[in-house]
């Protein structure tokens, strides 16, 4: 076990997923770096925090934080605002670490602090991604002429959608400086959260949020450097208890995808053109799908898809999901 100069803090937003985060903390005690304090915010019914003992005896500070009000957005704002660390990390109750994660995570920051560089955070990649081969290839290929997606992964696109990561045929080899980071795995210097939170307008009235890492990252980029590490990885187990119905998850896409652009892109003609072509790219081929796969789940999401777009084009109240 090394030992790191500056504190860190591990938070872990859960809910109803006591086993999931058992392998979770379970995948922290077994890190190269141990992280000096963890902090479970719990939006469920946990009876008991697991490893505690463990925890403990390891010299990490266990803090649970019940709260009644859902949602990662406040989980997330709560756990920091607690935080003692200098490194915050922001991890998803149902992921594993690899044993080095925390450690390819922290060279990143030893480097180019040791260069002087402004950097305000460092993130991994999901090591579990569901695609591989001729299919992924061909959806990417799909993405990339409706400007879905593009070559470079973690690269906002003038449409307002991104590059996400494991989505392209060429994989990150080495350390790269990008415009956002993934939700739930990604970590932040403390002090960058004097200056940024997460926004709660990036969760719906359900506790679903869809969005909300990629805006709080994508602002922070604009004034500190952010980068991904290749060599930090996870495994992120998705839990099925928390699967929100296709209809809430088509509708949410859309609408988020739409208020990042608001918020950030929506300046020249070219751009609204760009995000009305990629819209339409990604119901076309989600509208494809529900008619080749004839499964009700995906024509739910293609109705959540429909109804987000006529909220748009309406403009009326859209965030209420």
């Amino acid at each position: 076990m090394k030992k790191n100069k500056g504190k860190i803090t591990v938070i872990i937003p859960t809910y109803n997923r006591e086993s999931d985060l058992k392998k979770c903390i379970n995948s922290i005690l077994s890190q190269t770096v141990i992280p000096d304090e963890v902090i479970v915010i719990d939006d469920g019914e946990l009876k008991e925090i697991p490893l505690y003992e463990r925890c403990t005896q390891r010299g990490i500070n266990l803090v649970y934080i019940k709260k009644n009000k859902h949602g990662v957005v406040f989980s997330r704002n709560i756990g920091v605002e607690k935080a003692k660390g200098d490194i915050i990390f922001l991890l998803e109750d149902d992921v594993v670490l690899f044993p080095d994660y925390i450690e390819e995570i922290l060279k990143v920051y030893q480097l180019y602090e040791s260069q002087g560089v402004n950097i305000g955070g460092v993130g991994g990649i999901i090591a579990n991604p569901p695609q591989k081969g001729l299919k992924k290839f061909l959806l990417w290929a799909y993405y990339v002429i409706f400007f879905n997606s593009g070559f470079k992964e973690g690269k906002i696109l003038p449409s307002g959608f991104g590059t996400d990561y494991n989505s392209t045929p060429f994989p990150l080899k080495k350390i790269q400086e990008v415009d956002f980071l993934p939700g739930g795995v990604s970590s932040f210097k403390k002090e960058i959260f004097n200056q940024f939170q997460f926004l709660e307008k990036y969760q719906t009235e359900t506790g679903y949020a869809q969005g909300e890492d990629r805006d709080f990252s994508y602002r922070v980029s604009q004034k500190y450097k952010i980068f991904i590490n290749p060599k930090a990885k996870l495994n992120h187990y998705s839990s099925p208890k928390t699967n929100y119905n296709r209809k809430i998850r088509g509708r949410a896409y859309v609408l988020f995808h739409y208020l990042f652009f608001k918020d950030h892109l929506d300046e020249k003609i070219y751009q609204k053109f760009l995000f009305y072509y990629a819209l339409f790219g990604f119901g076309l081929l989600r509208l494809i799908i529900a008619i080749i796969s004839f499964k009700k789940s995906e024509w739910q999401r293609v109705g959540g898809i429909f109804e987000a777009v006529k909220n748009i084009l309406s403009k009326k109240e859209i965030f209420h999901v």
